[in-house]
């Protein structure tokens, strides 16, 4: 019996070992994916980002970013990686590293941005897709174009007191080999703001069932224009902890 307490001492020191040390590489993989986010309020050509990236737990599966790899664009995206945990949070980090190259090569648009990026994933067999809005701005004309990939809430342009889906549709990416993607395009109100939302957002809602989230998710919006801010203190239950990843991400002139 005196032997039998004597190794369970000794496994439960290992055991708390081995988590002291998972928990240091989860620790040490969350400043690494927070150090690749861009920076907070960043401005470019009149247009300005803002955001909250908020884990449930250490790592995220949501991501985001904002870069201008040519003269007059301006690339934008939200991602959401299926699951949770290191795995998903690095393939947020290839997504960014993908994005950056093929953006870094050429005019590409977002359609095709998300079509060499899906074939990309299924190469790697990662058996990980995500869902995404990918976009770009020609800052001279104003004009946004655009690519939906099955993402959660539909984007809204706020603008005038209302909160309008943007139109579109579209497949996760790295799920289905040979998915096509569409852009789409409209023109970035003056006043606009656009407001992007991971669907971690809709489970903190009260509505029954994913239809009544999302209105009530558009009503907020519209309510609140879009400000960040604000959307926090409204939201139900952020103050005792989120159940998922939740992002939160404006792109307003400036």
């Amino acid at each position: 019996m005196h032997l039998d307490y004597q190794q369970l001492v000794k496994e439960n020191a290992e055991l708390k070992e081995i988590i002291a040390l998972l928990e240091q590489d989860q620790l040490i993989a969350y400043q690494v994916q927070h150090g690749l986010l861009p920076t907070n309020l960043a401005e470019f050509s009149g247009f300005r980002l803002n955001y909250l990236l908020q884990p449930a737990l250490h790592l995220s599966g949501d991501f985001l970013d904002f870069w201008s790899p040519q003269p007059n664009k301006l690339f934008f995206y939200i991602a959401d990686v299926a699951g949770s945990g290191s795995a998903s949070a690095l393939v947020t980090i290839l997504l960014k590293y993908l994005l950056k190259k093929y953006t870094s090569q050429g005019e590409l648009s977002p359609a095709t941005l998300c079509s060499k990026v899906n074939e990309d994933l299924l190469v790697m067999g990662l058996k990980k897709h995500l869902t995404l809005v990918l976009g770009c701005i020609d800052t001279p004309t104003k004009q946004l174009t655009y690519t939906l990939a099955a993402h959660l809430p539909v984007p809204l342009m706020v603008n005038d007191g209302e909160a309008k889906p943007l139109e579109g549709e579209g497949l996760p990416v790295g799920l289905f080999p040979g998915a096509t993607y569409k852009d789409y395009t409209c023109i970035f109100p003056k006043q606009g703001c656009l407001c992007m939302a991971s669907d971690g957002v809709l489970e903190v809602l009260l509505g029954k069932g994913l239809q009544a989230r999302q209105i009530e998710w558009q009503q907020l919006v519209a309510a609140t224009g879009g400000d960040i801010k604000t959307l926090l203190q409204r939201l139900a239950n952020c103050t005792v902890g989120w159940p998922d990843d939740v992002t939160l991400m404006t792109l307003s002139g400036c």
